[in-house]
């Protein structure tokens, strides 16, 4: 038995690591967050789970590794891709002091909150349990970290091969069983394909990692594509990039490609190459936006998986059939119900398909946080016009869904592949069990001032980012087609750069898109996105200038990992933008948005 005693920080606020804790001194530097600018290092952290970025568990392993990680984390509910980061570090680091993770459920963890002590002691056993004690209770929870292997005694047996069996597959499998012990799952079952996350450069840490796997002869075992990396491999230098960092940045990269990953890949849309998975498949696949993707638009079959995770995964070729791997597990459990908003303040202001594109993604940052970590079925998208619900639309909700929700499906009503047909979709209302919310104008004109940052309708714009997620053909080609809608040239006071993958870049050149956006001043990087593109030259090196987006994912993101200040707009402002310095008129407020009650409203605090 071992106890410590703690300062203790409390929050109803789901927080994602990536984006939202800072590596190397544990501060939460999520712009949107309650615990803005609160140190968490060493202290107890009690929330109710994580949230967005698969990349939590990379920050959870520099934290440690850093010495600055917090005492414990008091969980409402299980989240896995904290308890990999510690995993990782006891597994291939033999770290000794990690934190203690823990899950006390919804009773309790309210409790918790109401009581709000200074300070909390924790009493940590051999076995499961933990005792938690305030100043004027006792909580029993799950130690998340210390549960018995719940697999069959030989769940591997299909993955043995005397032969084949590496260092690193050995070390994997046992990772990955104890994984598996948090949502005790009873077997393993094959993937075919994954999608490794795990190739941004965090810090030291992760690049032991790799390393390490690659020493003990890891291969991966199934068709393996990579994320974006943190810089762009090949035109690093051109883009002015730190050397020690991109050094760092592209050993990442090489040490997946030697475990035998696509070298084509890169790319944080993954859905765009053509080895997409089909519906049904069992896939692994790491980054928010693509498992939202993968699992709610095509129909395939993913856990959010935690960084490091997948790497295991993808040399095993197996995951723990648990969560949406199974089909029951697929039915929603809250309905968001849209129809009113869509059809009295949405459809009649519809002018064109790029009025309404900024839509989509404030609508999914809305009903990730309105899901409140529930599958949601959400219903009124089906009567937009058929060219506003465009695979980049909703590329773009899901991206957006990715970073306030914490579940890694939802289902639209008559338009995703798993929520089709009237006898369907009655199935998955009457498995919501009554629970609903419906999405309102206020709700919505809050979420988008959320996103754009309590801009200025006159906010000189100096640099235009677009990409986030990576770019599709269609996207280079709408592009294209705005920088033509007049004659006015790029403003020299502004740069615009978009981020792609390689084979979305390589087919934009052969139907000249990318020759014809150069001409118009538009800059182009592959193998990163926004997320990594951290520091300047790429980012303004003046702390006090704005950068315009159209993605949400990176507009909640991007104040916090480059310590500006991002507006938001939809994609034909982007362009205006770009031709005149500044933010459009009315501050790039979208025409769906202008035509709601134009009654002050205060930002909420998300």
């Amino acid at each position: 038995m071992s106890s410590f005693t703690a300062p203790a920080l409390y929050t109803t606020t789901s927080l994602s690591f990536w984006g939202g804790i800072d590596p190397i001194t544990s501060t939460v530097i999520d712009v949107t967050h309650p615990l803005h600018n609160v140190s968490t290092s060493h202290k107890i952290l009690c929330l109710p789970s994580g949230r967005g970025s698969c990349t939590g568990s990379q920050v959870m392993l520099e934290l440690i590794l850093n010495g600055v990680a917090p005492k414990a984390l008091i969980l409402r509910e299980t989240d896995v891709i904290f308890c990999v980061g510690v995993i990782i570090a006891e597994e291939f680091f033999d770290a000794k002091h990690v934190p203690v993770i823990c899950v006390v459920g919804d009773e309790q963890f309210e409790q918790l909150l109401n009581e709000q002590s200074d300070a909390l002691t924790v009493m940590v056993s051999d076995g499961e349990d933990i005792e938690i004690m305030s100043e004027s209770s006792t909580f029993r929870a799950r130690n998340l970290l210390s549960l018995r292997d719940t697999l069959a005694t030989n769940p591997d047996t299909m993955l043995h091969d005397e032969r084949e069996q590496s260092q690193a597959k050995t070390l994997a499998l046992k990772t990955i069983r104890r994984v598996a012990s948090i949502s005790s799952a009873t077997e393993l079952i094959p993937i075919s394909s994954a999608h490794i996350d795990a190739v941004t450069y965090i810090g030291p840490g992760g690049l032991r990692f790799v390393q390490k796997l690659v020493q003990l002869g890891g291969k991966v075992s199934v068709p393996t594509t990579l994320n974006s990396q943190s810089v762009d491999r090949r035109r690093w230098q051109q883009l002015g990039v730190d050397k020690t960092y991109a050094t760092n940045a592209n050993l990442v990269g090489d040490a997946y490609l030697e475990m035998g990953c696509d070298a084509m890949s890169f790319t944080c849309a993954p859905y765009l190459l053509p080895t997409k998975p089909k519906q049904g498949d069992d896939i692994m696949w790491g980054e928010s936006n693509a498992v939202v993707y993968s699992n709610s638009v095509i129909g395939a079959r993913t856990e959010k998986y935690a960084d490091y995770f997948d790497i295991l995964a993808a040399i095993v070729g197996a995951v723990p059939k648990v969560g949406v791997h199974i089909s029951e597990n697929r039915n929603p459990s809250i309905l968001i119900d849209a129809e009113h908003l869509i059809q009295e303040h949405i459809l009649p202001v519809i002018r064109n398909d790029h009025d309404i594109d900024s839509f989509f993604p404030v609508m999914g940052w809305l009903c990730g946080k309105m899901s409140d970590g529930r599958i949601p079925l959400i219903t009124g998208f089906d009567a937009l016009p058929e060219p506003c619900v465009n695979s980049d639309n909703l590329k773009a909700f899901c991206a957006a869904f990715g970073t306030t929700g914490t579940s890694p499906l939802f289902h639209m009503a008559h338009i995703t592949p798993e929520a089709q047909g009237k006898d369907v979709i009655d199935g998955l209302l009457s498995s919501c069990n009554g629970r609903r919310v419906i999405v309102t104008k206020d709700e919505l004109r809050l979420a988008y001032q959320a996103l754009d940052g309590r801009g200025n309708c006159d906010d000189e714009i100096h640099l235009v980012a677009l990409g986030n997620p990576h770019l599709s053909l269609s996207e280079l080609k709408a592009l294209s087609e705005m920088i033509h809608s007049d004659d006015r040239p790029k403003s020299n006071s502004v740069k615009v750069i978009a981020t792609l993958g390689r084979h979305v870049y390589d087919e934009g050149l052969k139907m000249n898109y990318i020759q014809d956006l150069e001409r118009y001043g538009m800059s182009f990087i592959n193998d990163t996105c926004w997320c990594m593109l951290l520091d300047p030259p790429i980012i303004p090196l003046n702390k006090n200038a704005k950068i315009l987006t159209n993605s949400a994912k990176y507009a909640t993101y991007g104040p916090g990992l480059t310590n500006r200040q991002l507006r938001f707009s939809c994609i034909s402002n982007c362009i205006e933008a770009s031709k005149t310095g500044k933010m459009p008129h009315r501050g790039g407020m979208p025409h769906w948005l202008r035509t709601f009650s134009s009654m002050a409203l205060h930002l909420p605090k998300f």
